[in-house]
């Protein structure tokens, strides 16, 4: 049993001191949302995203590549590196509601990220700005100021 454990706490190790090319987390701004990173060796990322649009029971995926447009590792080198990422991607969502019915939303959305990767623990923090214009079905209209705040844990 000793031996699993220590095999256990070998493996955590290795994957918090190498490079973390995922991470999982919270974003909150017009609704709260599960948030799933996918890093690349070049600083883009796959940025994946599911939960509720408005806090009213609107549901809405994306997903979306982020390009790495600047990095600063030297404004506070002992706190963390800050990045600054811009993207594009689809979205879709789903309604029920009483007045409307059920309706399936397609769309593209875009993506601005300005934030921080912590040095000393693994941990990310994001202001991001997501417009989203849909194609099919309009029903989230203000989906165009889709404000939001982003913490994610990488692994």
């Amino acid at each position: 049993m000793k031996k699993i454990l220590l095999l256990v706490f070998v493996c955590l190790f290795a994957t918090t001191a190498f490079a973390q090319k995922n991470a999982l987390g919270l974003r909150i701004g017009n609704g709260a949302e599960i948030q799933y990173d996918r890093n690349f060796q070049s600083g883009d990322a796959l940025r994946t995203t599911v939960g509720l649009f408005g806090f009213d029971g609107r549901l809405f995926a994306s997903c979306i590549y982020d390009w790495e447009c600047c990095n600063w590792t030297d404004w506070t080198p002992r706190a963390g590196d800050w990045f600054l990422h811009a993207g594009v991607g689809g979205a879709v969502g789903w309604c029920n509601q009483e007045e409307r019915g059920n309706e399936l939303s397609i769309g593209v959305t875009g993506n601005v990220v300005f934030g921080i990767k912590f040095n000393k623990t693994p941990i990310t923090l994001a202001v991001d700005y997501r417009p989203t214009a849909l194609v099919i079905n309009e029903y989230w209209r203000d989906g165009w100021f889709s404000l939001g705040l982003s913490c994610v844990y990488r692994f």
